[in-house]
């Protein structure tokens, strides 16, 4: 027997944190029970309360299924953790199906359970809903081959939970005597839940004594072919009575994580199973984790004899992530838990000879005095020093009132901060990682002062990630918080798109908007630019820039690009359809101009792309201006051409475009990107600004030295085997983004965060500054970081999702997923390197994974069948199934229009060579 030990320092900081928040919420415990906490600091010293965790086997859970600790730090700042609240805090149970023929006994048993999970999880009502039949809640079902039994469909069981779910809960678990599976190719499972919705099942079907016996009554006799809609082979089908012989042997069925395929022992438990098993798997729904730091409920087991070794109750730790989350007074939890295991049984309907089993409870009862003793001693001594500080207490609560009113006499000039910040979000286009200075400073350039600047006297994002890896989708994300899958917006838009960012999404302005902000729109729009899609019907007041990238279309004096694009073709008059051109100029745009757009009108077409910086800037700076004039707080979304080909920077007047010097035109274009955001931080510093700056993909790498650094994450894998890496693909070159936020005497100067975050947060983010509340009537996958921005939290995504933008496969999909420091590949594709057309594709089955932390550069992949690999592989697993089953049953999906005609050209001048103008403005 192996015996787990950490060191009292490793175990305070697991129950406290070193983070000076957290630590002042833990002093809001009273004296006593912060000391029956600290028992669990000296774990199997004499007479302490809690023990540490004992591993027998190789078998055991945590030899066999490695995983992050999740102390009390994380646990809090998770996103994804659930909290009941005034509205939803009831725990309901739902039965399924038949449970055997012992009525009154079922009605008991399942009655102790109720009650003794209302006493566990004490200060929330736990409730039975009526009991269903197979056939109300339609589910799919099957024979499986093998044993020849009948199993429900895991995922349309969790519907019907959902459609179900009262408005008052805060989970429902489903329990069934009947056999589960999750999809065709899978043998069966245990259970399955969506800790998102709070919503789980599992089946007790594989605990019966004779379950995988040639005698297991529920095996079909008879051919039978099953049809959907028929639930006719379940009415006398055979299933085992929920009592002490197997319920209380139904040992950690898993409904999150806890998903295990092995054939437990058979050996006879105690009534104490069937409490830890449910109270363990509603204790997942509140986000904690399996315990890894003491002997506790939460520990996993793979077998029955392990699950016995848990104790009945949390380990300080768990314990304290529960009554955070929940809120009860710590000593009445105990004394209701232990009054129910003395309690009589209340008398049945009908009299059953299965009396309470109150004696298996013995050495809880024990457990808990021992707890509550603690507790009543601590405060009988507590009392009695308090009676010689009475005076003192006196004499204190007079200096504080005497505080107060000094500082209610405060100066009358002294102003308080505006309610409601102003926004400004810049975003960057096609730009790498390793483009801004900060986060390469060992090569010692000197293109982004200003960005450098607002770093260190801001905060630098580290593990910043674009929603995709190409504009529109990025775009979307960004002004929604959800993916592309959600908001229907999964590829471009083109020139000629009817449609745009569907109707019934809602977008940042819009809110912001509608909260008194006054709302301007500068750059690249690329959700749509026909009717009812374009940005001031969307929520802006004020837009000025392109409608789409600043290489759809031609202009009279092109920029840089590779291949270098013609100008404007002046020989065709009348234009009725776009055509591309072929050979090496198959992305330039060679018909119609590149518009110019103020407000819903064309003002310059073509635009003159060596002036449209100095025009971007004008135009933010009237915004700012205007917002400060009308007193209005504002929203300003600087969506730059930079570092978008065609590249067009100032030049030395001794210079003639596309000379020589071209090679230095990337550096020269970062350079006026930096200058532009230099002149719009210090137009706001007068303000109360948050000014955040990020890109929407990384570098286009076949637009060769044209294209931006992704710095250290080169995706060598992919590189090894052909093709490029960055812009449209799904490895960290494609969507991993520089990421400065800046708002002075708000965010803490010169810090870096190591958080892995997303441009969805900045919807979430924004509106929680402001005091806005997003619509409820749809989800969302952007989370809210204030505190990461303002209290220097290192918590991000748990998990994040990269779609396909164009590398492989269907557009949206969600084909990596990033779970801590591992990344996961069920497809991989490439880009089209420079000077070449090289693109592949490879599905992935088991996935590839890589460690992050160990390779950034995504060379070498976890080895298939290492205990890391298989620990990953299925945490990555459980959430890629969770997202993808959450996706295709949220209500609010959009999709996207794509179709194109040509009668959504932007064209101001029909009867001219490209659509050709004067200039308006």
């Amino acid at each position: 027997m192996k015996v787990i030990h950490h060191s009292a320092e490793t175990l305070q900081k697991a129950l406290v944190s070193n983070c000076k928040d957290l630590a002042e919420l833990y002093n809001q415990y009273s004296k006593e029970e912060r000391h029956l906490l600290e028992e669990g600091l000296r774990p199997g010293q004499p007479g302490s309360v809690f023990q540490p965790i004992t591993v027998d086997s190789d078998s055991d859970w945590i030899s066999s299924h490695p995983e992050e600790p999740q102390d009390f730090e994380s646990f809090y700042r998770d996103p994804y953790r659930k909290t009941p609240n005034a509205s939803c805090a009831t725990i309901y149970i739902q039965t399924i199906g038949s449970f055997g023929e012992a009525g009154p006994q079922t009605e008991q048993y399942v009655e102790w359970l109720r009650e003794y999970c209302q006493a566990f999880f004490y200060g929330l009502p736990v409730r039975w809903l009526p009991a269903v039949t197979v056939a109300q809640t339609g589910c799919y079902f099957r024979i499986n081959h093998g044993s020849q039994n009948l199993q429900l469909l895991t995922g349309d069981l969790l519907q019907f939970l959902w459609n179900r779910k009262p408005k008052d809960a805060f989970c429902v678990v489903g329990i069934t005597m009947i056999d589960l599976y999750l999809k065709d190719s899978w043998n069966f499972v245990f259970g399955q839940a969506s800790l998102y919705k709070g919503i789980g099942v599992f089946s007790f079907a594989r605990y019966d004594d004779n379950f995988y016996s040639k005698s297991y009554a529920g095996t079909l006799k008879m051919q039978y072919q099953p049809k959907q809609g028929d639930y006719s082979a379940f009415e006398g089908y055979y299933t085992p009575p929920i009592t002490s012989t197997l319920l209380l042997r139904s040992c950690k069925v898993a409904l999150t994580s806890c998903i295990s395929h092995r054939e437990h022992k058979k050996t006879e438990t105690n009534g104490m199973i069937s409490c830890q098993t449910m109270t363990h798997e509603i204790g997942h729904m509140f986000g904690i984790r399996h315990c890894q730091w003491l002997s506790c409920v939460m520990q996993g087991s793979n077998h029955l004899e392990e699950s016995d070794r848990r104790p009945l109750d949390f380990c300080p730790i768990c314990l304290r992530k529960l009554q955070t989350s929940v809120g009860f007074n710590i000593a009445e939890r105990y004394k209701a838990l232990q009054h129910w295991m003395e309690e009589e049984a209340r008398p049945p309907p009908v009299q059953t000879s299965f009396p309470k089993p109150t004696e298996a409870f013995h050495t809880a009862k024990l457990w808990l005095q021992r707890c509550r003793d603690i507790l009543k001693v601590n405060k009988r001594l507590r009392h009695k020093m308090q009676e010689g500080f009475t005076p003192l207490l006196v004499c204190g609560i007079l200096l504080c009132v005497l505080f107060v009113h000094l500082v209610s006499e405060r100066p009358a000039g002294f102003q308080k901060p505006n309610k409601k910040p102003n926004f400004i979000i810049i975003l960057a286009d096609d730009i790498g990682w390793a483009d801004l200075d900060v986060n390469q400073p060992e090569q010692r350039t000197n293109n982004t002062p200003n960005l450098n600047l607002m770093a260190q006297q801001g905060l630098r994002f580290s593990d910043f990630h674009s929603p995709a890896s190409t504009c529109s989708p990025s775009r979307a994300s960004l002004l929604t918080g959800r993916y592309g899958l959600r908001n229907g917006v999964v590829h471009n838009f083109a020139t000629r798109s009817v449609g745009g960012l569907p109707l019934t999404e809602v977008t940042l302005a819009q809110l912001l908007q509608q909260a008194g902000y006054y709302t301007a729109m500068i750059g690249k729009w690329h959700l749509g630019h026909n009717g009812p899609y374009g940005p001031t019907k969307r929520g802006f007041d004020y837009y000025f820039g392109i409608p789409y990238s600043n290489d759809m279309g031609c202009t009279d004096n092109p920029g840089f690009n590779h291949p270098q694009c013609p100008r404007c073709d002046s020989s065709g008059f009348q234009i009725t359809r776009l055509r591309r051109s072929a050979g090496k100029e198959k992305y330039c745009y060679s018909d119609v101009a590149l518009p110019l757009m103020e407000n819903s009108s064309i003002v310059e077409q073509p635009l003159d792309p060596w002036t449209l910086t100095q025009q971007y800037q004008a135009a933010a700076l009237r915004s700012i201006r205007h917002a400060r004039e009308r007193g209005q707080p504002y929203f300003l979304h600087l969506a730059l051409a930079h570092m978008h080909v065609p590249l067009a920077p100032p030049l030395p007047q001794t210079a003639a475009p596309h000379s020589p010097a071209d090679g230095q035109a990337y550096a020269a274009t970062l350079r006026e990107m930096d200058g532009l955001v230099g002149s719009i931080r210090s137009a706001s510093n007068a303000d109360d600004t948050l000014i955040w700056f990020t890109g929407d993909n990384g570098p286009w790498e076949r637009k060769c030295q044209y294209a931006g650094s992704v710095g250290p994450f080169e995706g060598r894998w992919q590189k090894k085997r052909g093709g490029g890496s960055a812009k449209t693909t799904t490895w960290e070159g494609g969507h991993r983004v520089p990421s400065v936020a800046y708002w002075p005497a708000m965010i803490p100067a010169n810090a870096t965060s190591a958080a892995l975050l997303s441009g969805m947060d900045i919807f979430p983010t924004l509106l929680s500054l402001a005091g806005v509340t997003p619509p409820s009537d749809r989800r969302y996958d952007g989370i809210d970081v204030t505190s990461v921005l303002l209290h220097g939290e290192q918590t991000g995504h748990k998990v994040l999702f990269h779609p396909n933008s164009g590398a492989a496969g269907q557009f949206g999909d969600l084909q990596a997923v990033r779970a801590g420091k591992y990344k996961a590949f069920y497809v991989t594709g490439s880009a089209s390197p420079c000077d070449s057309d090289i693109e592949t594709q490879e599905l992935h089955d088991p996935p590839l994974i890589f460690d992050l932390e160990r390779d950034e550069a995504e060379e070498t992949p976890l080895q298939v069948g290492t205990p890391e690999y298989r620990a990953a592989a299925q945490r990555v697993a459980l959430w890629r199934d969770e997202i993808l089953w959450d996706i295709a049953t949220d209500p609010s999906v959009s999709s996207a229009d794509y179709t194109m005609d040509d009668s959504a050209l932007l064209c101001c001048g029909p009867t001219q060579p490209c659509c050709r103008c004067v200039s308006l403005a």
